[in-house]
């Protein structure tokens, strides 16, 4: 059986099945309690998550560097700020951006130094992972939002 070439959009985790990616996401929407009526109220959402360590930080438009759209840390997710105003919004592209990032830290996504012989799948790739598990979550919320390719821009 030969191996296809997988151009890898983030670093190499742990592999994951979209099944159990979607496990991991239905189960994180039933904890969180998302359902169709958290679009109307993500600001409380998003505050809400602090109370189990997750931090959103709002940095100023004027602060941000726009290599992308947002990114997380340690627990943090942090936005500009016309990110998080989308978001409250309701935008589905701004909601599917949160849920993403959301998704590497809930799958426990650490960058890391990482070497193998075998070429990677996309089921190794944190980008994919984190795509599929925001489009669960959207998906929980009622909301039919298929994403373009989000990537860095250099």
């Amino acid at each position: 059986m030969q191996q296809t070439n997988y151009s890898m959009r983030g670093v190499r985790v742990g592999m994951l099945s979209e099944e159990t990616i979607q496990f991991f996401a239905n189960e994180a929407a039933k904890f969180l309690v998302v359902d169709k009526r958290t679009r109307k109220k993500m600001d409380a959402f998003m505050e809400m998550l602090e109370e189990y360590g997750i931090v959103i930080d709002v940095v100023a438009d004027s602060e941000w560097l726009v290599i992308t759209n947002a990114m997380c840390h340690n627990g943090t997710i942090l936005m500009p700020n016309s990110l998080y105003t989308r978001i409250c919004n309701g935008e589905d592209e701004a909601i599917f951006i949160f849920f993403h990032e959301l998704g590497h830290l809930l799958l426990g996504h650490k960058a890391m130094l990482h070497y193998s012989e075998v070429l990677p799948t996309k089921q190794e790739d944190s980008e994919w992972q984190a795509d599929e598990f925001a489009k669960c979550i959207l998906r929980n919320m009622g909301i039919k939002y298929v994403p373009e390719q989000l990537s860095l821009r250099f």
